[in-house]
């Protein structure tokens, strides 16, 4: 591809995207993003939906571990332009697309303004290709993570109901609003044991958020705290696969139906079904 013509085609992504990019992050790392990131994308392609998940932790993946996919050709050797980059896809792996990573190369977690670029042209090239691209990103506030969130436009942040993972979610929002002037932010708590303290915990974060960095959050939902999580890890099988009916999956699904515009249109004709069941007795 030429320069200009690259640089028609990078334009025209920047103005009249296709796909839906998603960021997945979380300030702190262990609070299981790399699982939500996985079992969403699973869900999303169950609704119907065409789902690429783009392992953004460069330097330390796991995306291919949880879904037990074996990597040889990966994003450093896309960088290092010794694979193209149909040679790293990995096709319909539950019915998601995987773009994989590289484990422990620290080289990945500082790269410069062209190797940016070259990822940049990932998404430029594939975007009409999928409704929806996941980012999952690593831990922290790097700037691999804020570069990757900068560019989705749904920016999601997990974290658990844990003094410590909370004010690292803060920490990780707040460079993202002044850095890039991110001013939307969708909230997900995991690991809940306590599903009446969810509202109490979120209303305090919003407050803030709001108070200091006038940033509007939003609660996509909550994920209770789920042992069956621990089996799907071992068995290197995403949750909504090898357990469909777990308390995780039936609070995930809302999740994937909010993010495609389904619930709304659930929620409706349920109500429209009440009013009828009203009208006609």
């Amino acid at each position: 591809m030429t320069d200009q013509a690259h640089s028609l085609r990078k334009k025209a992504w920047e103005q009249n995207r296709k796909a839906t990019y998603l960021s997945i992050s979380s300030g702190k790392g262990g609070v299981g993003k790399t699982n939500f990131a996985v079992n969403l994308a699973c869900l999303l392609a169950q609704l119907g939906k065409k789902v690429l998940v783009f392992d953004a932790d460069l330097g330390l993946a796991n995306v291919d571990i949880l879904l037990n996919i074996s990597v040889s050709a990966s994003i450093r050797k896309y960088l290092t332009g010794e694979v193209a980059l149909n040679e790293i896809i990995k096709r319909n792996v539950y019915g998601v697309d995987v773009i994989p990573a590289s484990s422990g190369f620290v080289e990945l977690s500082n790269l410069s303004e062209q190797e940016h670029d070259k990822l940049l042209d990932i998404f430029v090239l594939l975007d009409g290709q999928y409704d929806f691209i996941l980012f999952d990103t690593g831990a922290g506030i790097s700037e691999n993570v804020i570069r990757f969130t900068s560019i989705a436009d749904m920016v999601i942040v997990l974290t658990v109901p844990e003094p410590t993972a909370i004010t690292d979610a803060y920490a990780f929002m707040k460079v993202v609003h002044f850095q890039y002037g991110i001013q939307e932010i969708h909230f997900v708590l995991n690991r809940v044991d306590d599903v009446a303290g969810v509202k109490g915990i979120f209303e305090s974060m919003k407050n803030v958020a709001q108070k200091f960095l006038n940033v509007e959050l939003s609660l996509l939902g909550y994920l209770r705290e789920d042992k069956t999580l621990i089996k799907s890890v071992k068995s290197q099988k995403p949750i909504c696969i090898l357990a469909p009916t777990s308390p995780y999956v039936k609070d995930l699904l809302p999740i994937a139906k909010k993010i495609t515009g389904q619930l709304d249109i659930e929620l409706k004709k349920q109500n429209l079904y009440e009013k009828l069941k009203g009208v006609f007795r």
